[in-house]
């Protein structure tokens, strides 16, 4: 007979429990920016290109991904829309073979192409 009351007591708690853990993870206003910079191409083998991405992403808290292959620019681009980033800039990343694929596929994320020493207002208009 304890067991009956321990588990009647046990069933509520737990989906009480449930119902509070569940809002807090599906909580909207928890949606943190997300925002990568990508550079690819000539720029990725760049040390001003490089040094200038570095720094904005440091001073922007955005994510920096640095790529040399095709295969790899479309691969971090499929990779980081998949994962809900809202913007990604890119610097020399072929659009139409990487991003114009992944753009089709997840219409929310925003690409934005620019110049290594234009990221900074890049990222600022983002």
């Amino acid at each position: 007979m304890t067991k009956t009351i321990q588990i009647r007591l046990a069933v509520p708690a737990g989906i009480a429990l449930a119902l509070v853990a569940g809002t807090a993870i599906a909580s909207p206003e928890d949606h943190r920016s997300q925002r990568a910079i990508v550079v690819a191409g000539a720029a990725a083998t760049d040390k001003a290109a490089l040094k200038q991405a570095h720094a904005v992403a440091t001073a922007t808290d955005a994510d920096l991904k640095v790529v040399k292959t095709t295969a790899e620019q479309l691969g971090v681009i499929h990779m980081l829309a998949a994962r809900d980033y809202d913007v990604v800039v890119t610097v020399g990343v072929d659009r139409s073979s990487a991003v114009a694929p992944v753009a089709e596929k997840f219409p929310r994320v925003r690409f934005v192409a620019a110049k290594a020493n234009g990221l900074g207002a890049a990222m600022s208009g983002a």
